[in-house]
């Protein structure tokens, strides 16, 4: 009986703890190659979704190979799958990669999408 006390105390304190720290990104998922489209310029069409325990907001920021970066914000109303999409056109011959990153609530990042593109010279 005491054993079944304390296994009952232990759940409790971990459901509270779950709990307290409120909604939070689960999942953060890049498709690992993006839909290329026309020939000169190519556009590159990258996708992706981000999962939330819960209603908050997640600023997120899509990383490329060539520096630049945009950033966004997503607004959960509940617990939830969300998808998130970028493109990027190109009129030159490209190797590179686009990366999808979350800034807030906490700092995650998927693994790098890589991509060739033989447009121009």
């Amino acid at each position: 009986m005491r054993i079944g006390r304390i296994l009952a105390a232990l759940l409790l304190a971990c459901a509270a703890v779950v709990l307290a720290q409120g909604p939070r990104v689960d999942l953060i998922h890049l498709d690992s190659q993006p839909e290329i489209s026309g020939s000169c310029p190519a556009r590159l069409h990258f996708t992706g979704r981000i999962r939330s325990t819960g209603p908050m907001e997640v600023e997120y920021q899509w990383m490329r190979s060539d520096g630049s970066h945009t950033e966004h914000t997503l607004r959960f109303p509940r617990a939830t799958t969300l998808p998130v999409a970028t493109n990027w056109n190109l009129n030159t011959r490209y190797n590179g990669w686009m990366q999808l990153v979350i800034l807030a609530p906490a700092r995650m990042q998927t693994a790098k999408a890589t991509f060739s593109v033989n447009c121009g010279r």
